[in-house]
This record gives structure tokens, sequence and C-alpha cells, in this order.
């Protein structure tokens, strides 16, 4: 663990900082926050471990925002924000230093009832990414100027939030007219939607498939629908999708649909089908038709069979890229997991395979059971997205004033001897499921595909505009 004393001498002697993660440091205080603002100038990545800044006010937090060169920050990230946006002053920062430069912005379970979001988020005008999963005050009021002024958004996510159906129109109607144009958000790649209030209904999504042809990824686990006929009209536009998640949306969902829904994606990627009808037929014509399928969730699809799914797995042997495969719930006892997880791992080494297919399904039967009679029964599979590997920094200048651009990690620093890397190793303490879903997706992010040079930054945060110093 890095003591703030420590953190404090290393910042003070690192003048050329260009990216900073604190999400692994010990709790911090103002102390922390006034060096950098005595020091550093031109940071270009801010993560903030919202949970250990209890003891941190946010006019430390806005001044060092403000102090740094103007549309310097390119990417501003906190997750489990308590006290930092009880006020607009962080926000207002952001916005008015550097709403020209922000290009990624992170916000997730986070309070921002009083944050400024509204008004400074759409000061932000060159964001490609915009994510505010879990974070609470976050309605259609306060969305709808960020999408007026960010039509460049490749990934959106809305995760449980309070916005509604007005937000959904927002992406495929201008605020100025009453008519849906044609690729209002053509860059847009990944939009995630799950649990909010917008059921689906062919007015509100067959204008959204115009607006964002090109669309790979959607998530909307556990939002609202009619039928899943409405739905395949909606896909047969979206032939560019490769991750979907439609867990607990349409629960009369059968073999039939899952057959015509792999017709329709030839690209298949990613899938969420949870709790639907679906059995070993259409399980079977799953592998057979998606050769680049490398994840699945069938978690409470109870119609499954062992039978079916050692089927699925011989279907697989020649997609090397199939890496997961989530059964939980599907009322198979432990003798069947235990021959499905040896089947994968045999598969594993008979064909080459570079990862054993992982298979999560250690709650079956019993627990399934259990979890019906309460009505209970969930997803749970919320897809992973964005994050930051541990940096490493340069070397110290002989006089101790250093040319370091980076803090990542402080696991090797002493007082007494400069080195070369640092690292803050500390597990995160917040015991909460919503929090390891989105680490996983962070760090994840920059595996998702290409999207163009214009759009790297959402390859991962180790990719960074040129003019960044780099250790």
């Amino acid at each position: 663990m890095v003591h703030v004393e420590t953190l404090i001498y290393a910042v003070r002697h690192f003048k050329n900082l260009t990216w900073l993660d604190l999400t692994d440091s010990s709790e911090l205080n103002d102390s922390v926050f006034d060096a950098l603002s005595s020091t550093v100038r031109s940071l270009s990545y801010l993560r903030l471990p919202g949970a250990k800044m209890k003891d941190v006010s946010t006019e430390a937090v806005a001044h060092v925002i403000s102090v740094q060169n103007a549309n310097t920050l390119c990417q501003f990230k906190v997750i489990h924000g308590t006290n930092i946006f009880e006020n607009d002053s962080v926000l207002k920062a952001v916005g008015q230093r550097h709403g020209r430069s922000l290009q990624r912005l992170t916000l997730a379970i986070c309070d921002l009832e009083h944050s400024g979001l509204r008004e400074y988020g759409s000061l932000c005008s060159e964001l490609v990414s915009l994510n505010l999963e879990y974070a609470s005050g976050v309605t259609d009021d306060v969305v709808l100027p960020m999408l007026n002024n960010c039509r460049q958004l490749a990934k959106l996510d809305l995760t449980e939030t309070d916005c509604t159906h007005i937000t959904i129109q927002a992406l495929s109607t201008p605020s100025d007219s009453t008519e849906p144009q044609l690729r209002l958000f053509g860059a847009m790649k990944r939009l995630i939607l799950n649990s909010i209030d917008a059921p689906f209904t062919t007015n509100l999504f067959l204008p959204l498939a115009d607006a964002c042809p090109d669309l790979e990824e959607l998530h909307m686990n556990s939002i609202l629908a009619d039928s899943y006929q409405d739905f395949s009209f909606f896909l047969a536009k979206m032939n560019q999708l490769r991750d979907l998640d439609i867990g607990n949306v349409f629960p009369e969902f059968t073999d039939s649909n899952l057959i015509s829904l792999v017709d329709a994606l030839p690209a298949l990627r990613w899938l969420s089908i949870a709790n639907t009808h679906i059995t070993d037929k259409s399980l079977i014509y799953l592998a057979e038709k998606a050769p680049n399928l490398s994840d699945l969730c069938i978690l409470g699809c109870d119609q499954v069979t062992k039978t079916g799914l050692m089927g699925f797995l011989n279907e697989m042997v020649n997609k090397k890229g199939f890496k997961r495969l989530d059964i939980t719930f599907c009322r198979l006892d432990d003798s069947a997991v235990a021959e499905i997880r040896e089947r994968a791992r045999t598969i594993a080494a008979e064909y080459g395979f570079t990862e054993i297919i992982e298979i999560e399904g250690d709650d079956q039967f019993t627990d399934s059971l259990a979890e019906e009679e309460e009505g209970e029964r969930e997803d749970g599979d919320d897809q992973m997205d964005e994050d930051v590997d541990n940096e490493s920094a340069a070397s110290m200048d002989s006089d101790g004033e250093g040319s370091i651009s980076t803090i990542g990690s402080l696991d090797t620093f002493h007082q007494e001897s400069f080195i070369n890397e640092l690292s803050l190793q500390e597990e995160y303490d917040i015991d909460t499921t919503e929090l390891e879903e989105i680490e996983e997706e962070e760090e994840e992010e920059g595996e998702m595909s290409d999207y163009s040079d214009t759009f790297s930054d959402l390859e991962g945060d180790n990719v960074r505009p040129n003019n960044i110093i780099q250790s």
C-alpha cells in the first residue's frame, strides 16, 4: 500500500505527468491534489477512485483540473464517486477548461444529482465515449443537451439510469426537428441501454437503425418489449451488429427466433439470450452458423440439455476464438456441469486453443428452483466496457526533476533512490457487483473492435494522442 506522503513526494518531482490513475491508491486527501495543482500542468488522462476520496474536497479536485493547460485533458474517469460531485465545481472545470479536448468521460456509479452535468457536460463537444452506467441523477433532461452537441459519439452507456424513450428518440431525431435524420449518430458503434425505461417499439427503434447504421454492439438487457417479431424488423437493418444482449427481454423467444437471429447477424461475436425458451436444436444451429462466436450467455435457459451443450462444444472445435459459455441456472446437475467443463478442456488441448473455454455454471438446479420460487431469476451477465493497463514511467533527470509522464502504480517506489517504474498496487475495497463488472469492462475495452483512427481512443487507454509525452 502506498501512503499519501509517498504519492505527494512522487508528484512533486515529476512535473511532466500526463497520465494519472489513482484507482489503486490508499485513502486520499486534499494534500495530494494540492501537490498536483502546484506541479502538474499537462494531464491528458485523470482517473479518480471515488470511494477513496471521502477526505477530498470538490474544490481541490476542481483546482487540479482548472490549472492544467487549456484543452489538454482527453479522458476523465470516476467510478463510485461519492462526495466529489456534491456541487458543480468539478464538471464546471472539466467543461469550461477542457471542453474542446475531452474525448472520454466516465462517471459510473456516481451521484450526479448536483454535479452540473446538464450545464457543463454539453460543453464537451468532442466526446466519443460517454459512460454514465449506474449513476443517479441522470435523466433525459441531463443527457439531451450532451447528445445535441456530441454527434460523433461512438460509445454511450446509460445502464440503469433514469433515462427513458425520450433519450432513445434523441439518438435518431434532432431536437429542432420532428423527423428522424439518417446517420445522425453515424459514428455510434456501442450502445448500452440495459434496464432503462425505454420499451422496445418499432416506432422508436427503427429510426435508431437508420441513425446508427454501423452499430456493432447493442445491449438492452431487461428492457420492455412487445414481441420478437417487431425486433426482427430492427435486426434486418442492423447487419453490422456483432455483440447483442437481449437477455430478459423476450420471454417467448424460441428456437425459430434464435435461428432467424443467427441468419440476420452473420458477424455475431457475443450473444446473451438469458431466460429464453431455446432448446438444443437452435443451440446447435448457432454453433454451426456463427463462425465468429466467442461468448454465449444462455443463463436460465432450462430447456437446454447436457447432450445439446456437448454437441454445441463439439461444433465449436474449429472456432478457436470461442472463449466463454454461461450455463448458470440451466437446471443441470453437478456431474453434467463437470462433464461439460472437462469436454471444454479436452477441446482446447486437442485442437490447439490458446485459452481453455470458460464455463460458468456453478449455480444450477437447486439454486435455480429457489430463485424461480422467489421470482428473482435474473441475467447478471452485463457486457464488459473500457479502461487502462498499468503504465510504466521514464527515468528521473539527474537534478531530481522528473520527465516522467505517467503514474499508474507504485509498487517499487523508494524515496531513497529514484526508479524507472511506478505503480500503485492495492485491492479496490468496494464490494459491489456493479463495480466488478465495470472494472472488468474497462480492462477489456481494448479488446473491442478497431473503430478507425478517428476513434482510436476507444481501443484502450494505452492509446494516447500524439502530443502526449510517453515514457
